[in-house]
């Protein structure tokens, strides 16, 4: 996504130095310093990263511990899940 900043001048001329100094683009130093902030403030945690963050609930998920028992795959029968208990 394209965003556009004002900045000062200067700050901006400093902070294109700081990223030329760590080999990157301004771009990407201001990203990076985004990311750094949004990581420490918390706010990364309302979204799950992974599917595997997204499906795995939390201890209050009524669905954590639920077993869903599976026949042989080989046998051909359709096992039927009920949601709503």
């Amino acid at each position: 996504m394209n965003v556009t900043l004002k900045l000062p001048d200067e700050l901006c001329k400093a902070a294109r130095h700081l990223a030329v100094d760590e080999s990157k683009s301004l771009s990407a130093w201001v990203a990076e310093i985004v990311e750094k902030e949004i990581a420490k403030s918390g706010a990364d945690k309302r979204k799950p990263k992974t599917w595997m963050d997204a499906f795995s609930g939390d201890e209050n998920d009524p669905y954590l511990d639920r077993d869903f028992p599976l026949e042989d795959r080989k046998a051909g029968k359709v096992t039927e899940f009920n949601f709503d208990d």
